[in-house]
């Protein structure tokens, strides 16, 4: 039976990850999260109760900032650490920025030094599209279109957590594979996510909170095609950095209209100023990834289906869920 450490686990990306692994018999997943308060805590602990019915899995809450919190593990003897907990948003890193050092940058280079005084010989370490900056229509590609200074606090903090594991497990037997994903949504997303943020305004009658004029284009990606690309590379011996998103770009306005139409409801959209160093284009060059025989299968529009239908089913859990910042109005 296969031992695997998920950190983040009853985080968006994690929690969709860890319950399609466990739904295998030959694998024991402990998965670890701090439960913070980057977003709704009662989303995690949603997430959460759908993992803890499974045998196969144990959860532990630990602060991978602490150092002291890695005693909690010692000796468990896992095959492989996939590290899915972070603290995400572009926005936000500008507001808060010592958070997303102390989560992306200390927590990964702690997680690091555990790796190596266990002897691990899998590293996953999550990473994001927001290295890149605007891609324009070139896709990106990776070691070769990383922006330097990268664009926001939040892109430079998961950078330097890349980098930091790299230097500290050099010269080690230890597997370092790199996923850095490209706009992420699908069932049990973060709600400062747009496409969860406008279901949920669209449902509930509430204007629309959009950055800009909505002509931005992102490469949205549904989070089966990340589990699945996760997946691909837990079962490779390859290591690098490798695209997960789909090829295929989508403007914010042109998700609206797809939600509106689905929905069967009209929005009504409050257009704001484009928030700083928000970028036109982002694409991905995959080939790193299709080199391992993966795609991204998932249209914008069935993605978006099975979204809705996801947020409808648990509208009443998720009523009370918070999908704004402090300082959005």
């Amino acid at each position: 039976m296969k031992n695997i450490l998920v950190t983040g686990a009853a985080g968006f990306i994690g929690y969709n990850l860890t319950k399609n692994l466990i739904d295998s018999k030959d694998i024991k997943i402990t998965g670890i999260d701090s439960l913070n308060n980057a977003y709704d805590i009662d989303l995690k602990k949603l997430r959460l109760k759908n993992l803890e019915i499974n045998d196969n899995f144990t959860f532990r809450n630990i602060n991978l900032s602490n150092q002291e919190s890695f005693k909690e593990i010692a000796g468990s003897n896992f095959d492989c650490v996939i590290h899915l907990a972070a603290r995400a948003g572009v926005r936000q890193s500008f507001r808060e920025p010592k958070k997303y050092i102390l989560d992306n940058t200390i927590s990964t280079a702690n997680l690091a030094g555990y790796i190596k005084k266990e002897g691990i010989r899998k590293f996953l370490i999550a990473s994001t599209s927001s290295i890149y900056g605007d891609s324009g229509e070139s896709p990106m590609k990776e070691g070769v279109d990383e922006k330097y200074p990268p664009p926001s606090v939040y892109a430079t903090s998961k950078l330097s957590g890349e980098l930091m594991a790299k230097t500290i497990l050099d010269g080690t037997e230890t597997c370092i594979q790199i996923p850095r994903f490209f706009t992420v949504y699908g069932p049990y997303g973060r709600p400062d996510m747009s496409i969860l943020r406008f279901i949920h305004w669209i449902f509930t009658g509430t204007d629309i909170l959009l950055y800009g004029d909505g002509n931005q284009k992102r490469s949205f990606t549904y989070v089966d095609d990340v589990v699945s690309g996760l997946i691909s590379l837990i079962l490779s011996n390859k290591s690098g950095v490798f695209n997960i998103g789909s090829d295929k770009t989508v403007s914010l306005n042109e998700v609206i209209l797809l939600i509106e139409n689905e929905m069967n409801i009209k929005s009504k959209i409050n257009y704001q100023p484009r928030a700083f160093k928000d970028v036109d284009v982002v694409i991905p060059n995959l080939n790193n990834m299709k080199n391992l025989n993966w795609n991204p299968t998932t249209s914008i529009d069935k993605g978006i289906s099975k979204t809705i239908k996801w947020y409808l089913e648990y509208a009443e859990e998720l009523k009370n869920i918070r999908f704004k910042f402090e300082y959005e109005k």
